[in-house]
């Protein structure tokens, strides 16, 4: 039996709601979740255009989007800062298998990751673009924090009692109110 339930709209008032309905799409990951779930189903990209009331082209982006190992597209990603892309299995085997590497085996000069640099190497390495804030949620999903390095010194000077004894005489050898001189 057929609804009940009739609107009657005028072309102009169907085209003002679906212009709304593209604009508030760039902020709801939903469309790409109903998309995603269609597919599962084999519903061609034409019946869930259809079905949706989106483009084509919105079904293969999500689904090329999906087969990166992201939840959410492009459009949504410049819109939201990327906080919608949740962590897939293979993309969490990349953070991970990066994470276990120093930086400077992937080309960085620096000691330690940064959520910037590990960013960045994502996007070189798998090709998806994210930002420094959504790496740092995928870490915390993945139980890392960020701590302030620990100050050590090394041990392995093999110079080091000669300087020691060196530092050792000239501060000895101060006078009151009188400052180190630099050593060299």
């Amino acid at each position: 039996m057929p609804s009940q339930i009739v609107v009657n709209l005028s072309a102009a008032e169907q085209a003002g709601l679906r212009q709304q309905m593209r604009q508030l799409r760039l902020l709801c990951p939903l469309l790409r979740l109903h998309i995603i779930l269609l597919l599962a189903q084999h519903r061609s990209p034409t019946e869930i255009a259809d079905w949706l009331l989106c483009s084509r082209s919105s079904v293969y982006e999500a689904a090329a989007q999906w087969r990166q190992g992201g939840r959410s597209g492009r459009k949504e990603q410049a819109a939201e800062g990327s906080s919608s892309l949740l962590l897939a299995p293979s993309l969490r085997r990349s953070v991970l298998a990066l994470l276990q590497k120093s930086p400077m085996a992937d080309g960085w000069y620096r000691t330690r990751w940064s959520c910037a640099t590990l960013a960045l190497s994502l996007q070189a390495r798998r090709g998806i673009r994210v930002s420094a804030e959504t790496v740092r949620r995928w870490l915390h999903s993945l139980g890392w924090r960020w701590k302030r390095t620990k100050l050590a010194a090394k041990d392995n000077d093999p110079e080091r009692a000669v300087k020691l004894a060196r530092i050792r005489r000239a501060a000895e050898a101060l006078r009151p109110r009188q400052a180190l001189p630099v050593c060299r």
